[in-house]
């Protein structure tokens, strides 16, 4: 437990510059730190966080011939009301329709 402690990770408080869409000029912070990768890696990366808090880490892969996306919640069943068991089991399944 201790290793996990010492983990350096990004302090997601800083490190964010605050933009607006081209279009509509709804707002986002976008990150302006460096992101650590391989030096085999010749993706982009974009690292974006939304007002309601929502991060995303955008990657450009230009010979990717499909889209995907990728979300992790952090939070689970050890977090459902008393009186609402498997409430975190039926909003998966909403997630992943």
């Amino acid at each position: 437990m201790e290793a996990f402690n010492n983990y350096k990770s990004a302090d997601w408080r800083t490190g964010f510059e605050s933009k607006l869409t081209v279009e509509s000029s709804l707002p986002y912070e976008d990150y302006t730190g460096h992101i650590e990768r391989s030096g085999n890696d010749q993706h982009q990366y974009r690292l974006i966080r939304l007002p309601n808090n929502l991060t995303a880490l955008c990657v450009q892969d230009i010979d990717a011939k499909e889209a995907a996306a990728s979300l992790s919640v952090n939070i689970g069943s050890n977090a459902n009301p008393a009186e609402l068991l498997g409430l975190a089991h039926f909003l998966e399944h909403m997630l992943f329709l």
